[in-house]
């Protein structure tokens, strides 16, 4: 049986937000308006967008669709955006893919009375077949290293694991260009995809070397994992679920700007799971190579407290989920936890560029990079991290939802987000070879906040 927290959810986060002006240091901003996708059973998305027919969808409903946000004053009208689904519903201990049918989508989006209506449903393919996508299934079934580590995954039985699929894709952010192409970056490779205006994957670039390791060829579209392309060390040493989360791109979409997620594991997971360095890579489109390389450095995990929810997060809490470009050098970062996001800009121009130094190689003698933790380690090495300062913070406790993951910019003073909800997944409960869902009552939301000053 579904579930729908449709109306109740919106009613009282609209009712909570509309009066709350939040004043924390220098930052300040209002409510607009808050709005929520309805229910849209998943066989039923599927079979109208995918052409698959009668998928046990479970009570699952479509969801998952704000790992990013993305708007153009350029070319989309007020209260029009895309927005890109994760790899689809999911559960954990064990890794469970109930739905394994589900592929990614990029969805068009338009925002009106309080709802998210959906104007156009296009599934991530790389095929012939353009109603053949290219599965949120993973591509690497290792457990071992290397490359980097990723976990044994099944269908519904949590006996049987599922077999991987080299065109698997965790997608996580996107931007579209002036041309109508998408730019895609995703957590299994990690990798990027450009993304053609129907949804087939043009060409995609991964770490060097990395699709030596995958148990079949990549095939419908051209690879790169040349030495121009990312760096081996994110493919070797990417942490477990936290691959490229963010992606953003220059005013004159010259430039895409690549957020690893979290820390790498490097040299080792202990080492990655304390650190507070993640990285941010500068990729060229023209010449279709990696140009810079940046430091990005967390705050402290206990900034980042939200009692009474929760207390005590650990450095390992910390992610990097959204990127988004004001100008040519100043960016939006979204750094956050489950509960907690906070919004800081940071000047390109001020970072050392790391690209091919020490830093990359992973058998560097240590320290790495991810063991310069003490404050002042990094500049004492002669790294520059990327300085930052605090926009905006949106707290799970004064109305904001869990786990938001996307984040555009709409004019000067006016930002909108989006969360992950996991698709209403909260966990199953596994009975031989049914799953029945656990909804944790989380809806798909975009909300629209007003700064008081603009941002610079």
């Amino acid at each position: 049986m579904r579930i729908s927290h449709s109306r109740v959810g919106i009613l009282a986060i609209t009712t909570l937000l509309a009066g709350m002006v939040l004043v924390a240091k220098a930052e300040s901003w209002k409510h607009e308006a808050t709005y929520q996708l309805t229910s849209i059973g998943l066989s039923e998305f599927l079979a109208q967008h995918l052409g698959i027919q009668n998928v046990n969808d479970h009570g699952i409903d479509l969801g998952g669709i704000g790992s990013d946000l993305w708007h153009s004053k350029g070319s989309d009208g007020p209260g029009i955006y895309w927005m890109i689904t994760d790899r689809g519903p999911n559960g954990e201990d064990p890794r469970t893919f109930p739905v394994p049918e589900f592929t990614p989508f990029i969805l068009k989006v338009r925002t009106a009375n309080g709802a998210i209506e959906i104007l156009q449903a296009i599934p991530i393919t790389g095929l012939a077949d353009a109603m053949d996508g290219v599965s949120g299934l993973p591509n690497l079934a290792n457990t071992t290293q290397p490359p980097a580590l990723n976990e044994p995954f099944f269908g519904c039985n949590g006996v049987s694991p599922l077999s991987t699929n080299s065109n698997g894709l965790d997608t996580e952010g996107l931007v579209r260009t002036n041309d109508g192409n998408f730019w895609i970056v995703e957590e299994y490779g990690p990798s990027l995809l450009k993304v053609d205006a129907q949804g087939r994957v043009v060409k995609r670039f991964f770490p060097t070397g990395l699709p030596a390791y995958l148990t079949a060829p990549v095939t419908g579209y051209a690879i790169d994992d040349s030495a121009l392309s990312i760096p081996a060390i994110f493919g070797l040493k990417r942490k477990l679920n936290r691959g490229f989360e963010g992606l953003g791109i220059s005013p004159d979409h010259k430039t895409l700007y690549l957020a690893l997620q979290s820390p790498l594991v490097n040299p080792t997971t202990a080492v990655g799971n304390e650190s507070r360095n993640t990285r941010i890579l500068a990729f060229d489109i023209a010449t279709e190579r990696v140009v810079a390389e940046y430091v990005y450095r967390f705050q402290p995990a206990d900034e980042f407290n939200n009692p009474p929810a929760i207390t005590g997060n650990r450095a390992r809490d910390m992610k990097v989920s959204a990127l988004t470009m004001l100008d040519q050098h100043h960016m939006l970062v979204l750094e956050r936890t489950d509960f907690i996001a906070k919004i800081y800009v940071v000047d390109l121009r001020k970072g050392t560029n790391i690209l091919g130094t020490v830093w990359d190689d992973v058998n560097k003698p240590a320290p790495s990079l991810e063991e310069l933790n003490i404050d002042g380690a990094l500049e004492a090495a002669g790294v520059s991290p990327l300085p930052k300062e605090l926009v905006v913070t949106l707290d799970s406790s004064q109305g904001f939802p869990q786990k938001i993951e996307g984040m555009t910019v709409l004019d000067g003073k006016t930002l909108a987000i989006a969360n992950d909800n996991d698709f209403g997944v909260g966990s199953f409960t596994v009975n031989g070879a049914a799953c029945t869902l656990n909804d944790s009552g989380r809806e798909s939301q975009i909300i629209v906040i007003r700064l008081d000053k603009a941002v610079k």
